[in-house]
């Protein structure tokens, strides 16, 4: 894992620069090269896991001095290609997943991404055709940013942070992205907070030439779901896919851990590396498990079941006390606003278990890939919903949904049941966007006035090309949510303590075996039916079909409590004018969820993230 960025305009100075503002991705080592001609250079910085030598060091230029390649991820099947090469009469120098990448470019071209399993971000340089060709994998795994610089220059990095050296970009606030952000608590991909920087879409390639850039994608998930096998044929079909992107994930030259809450993600992941483990003959896996002191949140005795069952050395770790303390490095990672609090938790476990180990497996996508989310039930229940007589709907089950108080604070179910009750007759994009996005369409309208705006979610939805509801929502969660806020958190909070997280579940191989398969057999039996039947032959009925509680932070109690006072010093109307926002609206929610009537946590902690990185931005890269 590392970092990585470039340049149409290099100087060594900038490229230093860059490298410096990389360096949490990669202590092990960094390098900066700059073509003869000057027409590009690169930085990198390096977290060695493969091939720890200086067979492995980047940036990586071909002995004929061709091409030159950066490249921040992991290439999983990277021996097989290996093997593939050599016997076209390819020699290598070392025994670097990255050289294997370069020498496929050199003879593939862009066509080598269909052939990769892993996650990459990478930069090609062809110095005879003058041709840069950048790359992010099929989930968005790994980020990259890119700027166009005037006079048809391009620039790029793996972090906002490092990007902004880069003298040109223009870091004007984009207004679409302030709304999309109060509508998501992320900002989705291409946009970023600034106008001049974009992200690479998930499943994308960037070919620049002469001034001119072009985008296109070379993957993205597709439930079409047809097929219907029986469910003991699905599980006999998945169950290798999974144990195969399982094993593949425990590669390395560095200590492999996994990160264990108890839930049949993380669960499956454990069991399958032990096992592989023990065929191996190697020692116990390693586990970790973060403990809280509010019990409502807190899975160790979940956890510990499961490592108790397959013998792995287990580490509980505290979650710490001050989390919230630490917004402004969270900020400082993300380079924009990003209002999920979960990734203080994420900072914090990635912290304490880099004591142990330099890589750990992790369970996300279980949920966007085999169905596991509590709204896929609520879109398949609205279809039948809408069946009802119209006189019905309108009448007596509204009129009950307004008999359900606003006040629902803990009560998770009544919540529900007033949220679908309120939706379920919209069409199905708008249904969706309402359960999934954060600040309203109206909310938004009166935060920021003008014209009704735009929906993220429901515009991904409107996109997916298959009419069942189920994989459309999935899709829709696999291209948005999951890339733009799990996986984003994912590394930004890893990277911050040289931490490689790698996903299993979302191997694109084993997704594009689901996804094929019939919507009524994917909801077979409950959430995540699939997986549980998989798990269920690694591990105990009753440790697979425990209720998941969720990996996420008391925030209701926090802004209660210790940090009310932050909240009421930064949500002035003062600082919201300054921020462009409506003050009304946030004091009514504030009232609102100080007095127990609705809860806004999530809303309220979005606007303090967002408050203080206008606090910061001007100055906090320095």
């Amino acid at each position: 894992m590392c970092g990585i960025a470039g340049t149409t305009k290099p100087d060594d100075a900038l490229l230093r620069r860059f490298a410096d503002g990389l360096g949490h991705r990669g202590p092990d080592a960094s390098g900066v090269w700059t073509e003869p001609e000057g027409r590009i250079g690169f930085a990198h910085t390096r977290l060695a896991i493969i091939d720890l030598s200086e067979g492995g060091a980047q940036p990586m230029r071909s002995p004929c001095g061709r091409y030159a390649l950066t490249f921040n991820g992991e290439i999983y099947n990277y021996r097989q290609l290996r093997r593939d090469l050599e016997a076209a009469g390819e020699h290598f120098n070392s025994e670097s997943d990255t050289e294997v990448l370069l020498r496929l470019l050199m003879r593939e071209g862009a066509k080598a991404v269909e052939r990769l399993v892993g996650m990459f971000v990478f930069a090609f340089w062809d110095r005879e055709e003058a041709r840069l060709l950048l790359a992010r994998d099929r989930l968005g795994i790994k980020p990259l940013l890119y700027a166009r610089l005037p006079g048809g220059g391009i620039a790029f990095a793996s972090e906002i942070a490092a990007l902004r050296a880069q003298p040109g970009i223009d870091l004007t606030r984009d207004p679409e992205a302030l709304s999309a952000y109060l509508a998501c608590l992320y900002v989705p991909a291409p946009m970023t907070f600034y106008r001049g920087v974009r992200k690479l879409p998930p499943g994308s390639l960037l070919e620049w030439r002469g001034g001119e850039m072009t985008i296109c994608p070379f993957w993205c998930p597709a439930y079409t779901g047809g097929r219907q096998p029986s469910m003991d044929e699905a599980v006999e079909e998945v169950l290798p896919l999974i144990r195969q992107a399982v094993v593949d994930r425990m590669v390395a030259d560095v200590d492999v851990g996994c990160f264990l809450s108890g839930g049949v993600d993380s669960s499956a992941i454990a069991a399958f590396m032990a096992a592989e483990a023990d065929r191996q003959g190697a020692g116990p896996i390693r586990t970790f498990t973060m403990t809280f002191a509010e019990k409502a949140y807190d899975e160790r005795g979940a956890a510990a079941a499961v490592a108790a069952h397959i013998g792995s050395r287990h580490t509980e770790l505290s979650a710490g006390s001050s989390l919230t303390d630490q917004l402004d490095p969270m900020i400082r990672a993300f380079g924009e606003p990003f209002g999920n609090p979960t990734a203080l938790l994420i900072d914090d476990l990635s912290r304490k278990a880099r004591e142990h180990v330099t890589v750990a497996l992790i369970g996300d996508g279980g949920d966007e890939v085999f169905a596991g989310y509590p709204r896929y039930d609520g879109g398949l229940l609205a279809q039948r919903y809408r069946k009802l007589p119209q006189w019905l709907r309108q009448g007596v089950i509204r009129r009950l949904a307004g008999l359900i108080p606003e006040s629902t604070s803990g009560l998770h179910s009544l919540r529900r049941v007033r949220e679908f009750l309120t939706s379920a007759s919209l069409p199905d994009d708008e249904m969706y966007a309402a359960w999934v996005e954060y600040f309203t369409p109206e909310e938004r309208v009166a935060l920021l006035g003008g014209d009704q705006p735009g929906s993220p979610v429901a515009d991904c939805f409107r996109n997916v090309s298959s009419p069942d509801v189920l994989d459309r929502m999935q899709q829709t969660d696999l291209e948005t949510f999951l890339p733009g806020n799990l996986l984003a958190y994912g590394d930004a909070m890893s990277m911050r303590h040289a931490l490689e997280l790698r996903v299993p579940l979302i191997d694109h191989r084993l997704i594009e075996s689901v996804q094929t398969l019939s919507p009524a057999l994917r909801m077979q039996g409950g959430k995540k039916a699939l997986l549980r039947a998989v798990a269920k032959r690694m591990l105990p009925a009753d440790i697979v079909d425990r209720p998941k509680r969720g990996f996420n932070p008391p925030m209701g109690v926090w802004l209660k409590g210790d940090l009310r006072a932050r909240l009421e010093e930064a949500l002035t109307p003062a600082n919201l004018e300054a921020l462009g926002l409506r003050p009304e609206p946030v004091m009514q929610l504030r009232s609102e969820f100080q007095n127990g009537y609705r809860d806004h946590s999530l809303k309220l902690w979005s606007l303090l993230v967002l408050q203080r990185w206008t606090e910061l931005n001007d100055h906090m890269f320095g």
